[in-house]
């Protein structure tokens, strides 16, 4: 994007400003001086809004209209705008876009209902849901400290989406240029976000926020977030550390672990699954049936009758959407159970099954060392191959079939189409995928970085494998880290998983929200 000299456009904004004020006051101001000024105001700002407007319209035939069209509603809009302390160059970007999108009508014709709705929410028009004084004073400061360039920038990263050699080449600039701009809007971004003290919550214009659920009183060494439901409820597990002694063994160090629900702010214990085990949680779409299962025992949960708690009969790993199929591992081989009954997948040991699909179609897990896919509605079994090597293994699957999980190391993502191919194309890649949205869209899990650091990851086919680190660094404090994702909620709008968290100096389980634009 060429850059532009904002400095004379802010000083005839000024003096544009102090004539129509003077207007209004009845001092003796010659129109011809106020249109003449604002004709030179318009020459100035020609440049930069028909850049705006390409950019955001991509219609060539269309851009030299809108431009002009929003050119000649400058003489309207600046005595609303302008301010000693909100120069033209501050809000230009934003009244561009604001125009383009709900004044204009072919504009508008060229966006997705999906976008307009979006962008409506974004800049204050009929937006979806009413906005509280504090949102709206922080959308007005974000809008604020963004100069054109920045807001730019931001805009296709964040709401258009575009990776950064995308917005390289759509802004004829390089890419440093690119993570330089972006870096200083996310610095006055970060300065705009409101800290809530009680909910550890981060919150910036998009609703985008990263809670961290903290830890059960009696279980307060550490916790981990497994599965999300539809409205961000959330089921994992906190952690109680105690030293025992034990004749056999000696002295050592016993992990007790307790199930819980998380909603609200709202962390509620549901009961204790034993010590020193590998306990699985799992959340029903609409949050209202949950189930824990350890080696030992199980928590079942519903909004009804509670929490109980049974003794294990096989190792459940995975629910469906509705929590009426169960799905894991009954003496040495893959089951499922409905209503209670249990019924093996196969008579082939070892197996396990580690997911099932949100309508019960498909059941993925493995048999021997290889990943595989049953389909209960034709009974037939696909064996899902490897990454080259010799072991893999399905963890999760979508509403459509598709598959992920792990293969020699490396997170993989299966399609009848594409087959079994590597999220992450770099050959020393060390990586597992634990879920999948429903519509396959949205894949998360964890990765090593090339340091052998351990962390969160989303994918999509668009962007690839990301750090969430990276991709939401706006929403940390310094020193904290999001170790691992474990569960994507149905529409793909929550994570959660666990992490470092600088504050308390623990592993804890978080809840990463992507916002509206997620949606």
């Amino acid at each position: 994007m060429k850059h532009h000299d904002w400095s004379q456009v802010d000083q005839l904004a000024f003096e544009i400003a102090k004539l129509e004020a003077a207007l209004r006051d009845g001092a003796s101001v010659a129109e011809t001086e106020l249109n003449a000024a604002y004709t030179r105001l318009q020459a100035l700002l020609r440049p930069a809004v028909i850049q705006i407007v390409d950019a955001l319209i991509r219609d060539s035939k269309a851009v030299e209209r809108i431009a002009s069209e929003f050119l000649e509603r400058v003489p309207h809009i600046l005595p609303m705008r302008s301010h000693p302390e909100n120069p033209c160059s501050r809000w230009i970007a934003g009244a561009v876009i604001e125009f383009v999108y709900h004044t204009n009508t072919e504009a508008h014709h060229l966006l997705s209902e999906q976008e307009q709705q979006t962008l409506q929410s974004l800049m204050g028009v009929e937006p979806r849901h009413m906005l509280s004084a504090e949102e709206l004073d922080l959308i007005d400061r974000v809008r604020g400290v963004l100069t054109p360039d920045e807001f730019l920038v931001w805009y296709d990263y964040i709401v258009n989406g575009y990776a950064i050699p995308q917005i390289a080449e759509l802004h004829q600039e390089s890419c440093r240029w690119v993570e330089q701009t972006l870096q200083r809007a996310r610095q006055k971004l970060w300065e705009t976000v409101t800290t809530d003290t009680a909910h550890h919550t981060y919150t910036d214009v998009f609703g985008q926020s990263l809670t961290w659920l903290g830890v059960l009183r009696l279980y307060d060494h550490s916790s981990v977030a497994h599965s999300v439901a539809s409205n961000g409820a959330v089921v994992g597990v906190a952690f109680a550390e105690e030293h025992r002694y034990a004749e056999r063994i000696g002295n050592y160090t016993a992990y007790i672990a307790s199930a819980f629900r998380w909603h609200d702010h709202q962390l509620v214990e549901l009961g204790e699954l034993g010590e020193n085990c590998n306990p699985r949680g799992m959340i029903s779409l609409d949050g209202e049936k949950v189930v824990v299962a350890s080696d030992e025992c199980q928590i079942h949960w519903d909004s009804e009758r509670g929490a109980q708690r049974i003794l294990a009969d096989g190792s459940v790993h995975g629910m469906n959407a509705c929590g009426d199929i169960l799905v894991g591992e009954w003496k040495g081989r893959a089951a499922c159970w409905r209503n209670g009954e249990v019924e093996c997948l196969c008579d082939e040991t070892p197996s396990v099954a580690r997911a099932v699909s949100p309508d019960g179609k498909f059941i993925v897990g493995r048999i021997g060392s290889h990943a595989v896919c049953w389909d209960t509605a034709s009974g037939v079994v696909r064996r899902l191959g490897t990454l080259g090597g010799e072991q893999s293994e399905a963890l999760a699957v979508a509403r459509d079939g598709s598959v992920v999980g792990k293969s020699d190391g490396r997170a993989f993502r299966w399609t009848p189409e594409t087959g079994m191919c590597a999220l992450n194309q770099r050959e020393e890649d060390l990586s597992q995928a634990h879920s999948v949205s429903y519509d396959g869209k949205r894949i998360v899990g964890e990765a090593l970085d090339e340091n052998g650091d351990v962390f969160a990851f989303l994918w999509t086919e668009e962007d690839g494998l990301q750090d969430l680190n990276v991709l939401f660094a706006h929403l940390r404090t310094i020193g904290t880290r999001l170790e691992r994702a474990y569960g994507i909620s149905p529409h793909g709008r929550y994570i959660v998983g666990e992490g470092y968290r600088a504050e308390t100096n623990r592993k804890e389980a978080f809840l990463l929200d992507l916002g509206e634009l997620s949606c």
